[in-house]
């Protein structure tokens, strides 16, 4: 019986410690490390010439006071600290302005992956991800010049 105990409370520890491991490598992800593929930001400026051009402008400056910017330092300012999860949620929801939430969450992926290239942060090798647990511990940051 003590070594049905013994191995249950070892299966516990390596189940924790693994646990904690995951944790820990998906805190390490920087944005800057490229969280998206040249080619997702390519589908993301395809789909974005297609929605979103006509709000938020083609230089994705967007319009003073009414559409908020999705590039440069207003951009920051609202974005800074948040997480690309945010980020990615704050598309999935709200857009398209005409169809909230209508967006497939690989688009909305997409749509993130084009707005970070914009903003010149740089691509990887491994598109970004398409579920917003997986994106919430890439932290959005000044982009490195």
């Amino acid at each position: 019986m003590t070594k049905k105990i013994d191995i249950v409370i070892a299966a516990c520890a390596v189940l924790w410690a693994t646990a904690g491991l995951h944790s820990t490598l998906r805190a390490q992800v920087a944005i800057a490390d490229g969280v998206y593929t040249e080619e997702q930001a390519r589908r993301g400026k395809a789909l974005f010439t297609e929605s979103c051009v006509e709000c938020h402008g083609k230089d994705l400056n967007g319009m003073e006071d009414i559409v908020p910017p999705l590039t440069g330092e207003n951009f920051l300012k609202t974005w800074r600290g948040r997480s690309v999860g945010d980020l990615f949620d704050q598309i999935s929801k709200t857009m398209p302005v005409l169809d909230p939430g209508s967006l497939k969450p690989e688009q909305a992926a997409d749509l993130a992956a084009y707005i970070l290239s914009v903003s010149k942060y740089p691509a990887g090798t491994t598109d970004l991800a398409s579920k917003l647990e997986a994106l919430q511990s890439i932290k959005i940051e000044t982009p490195k010049q």
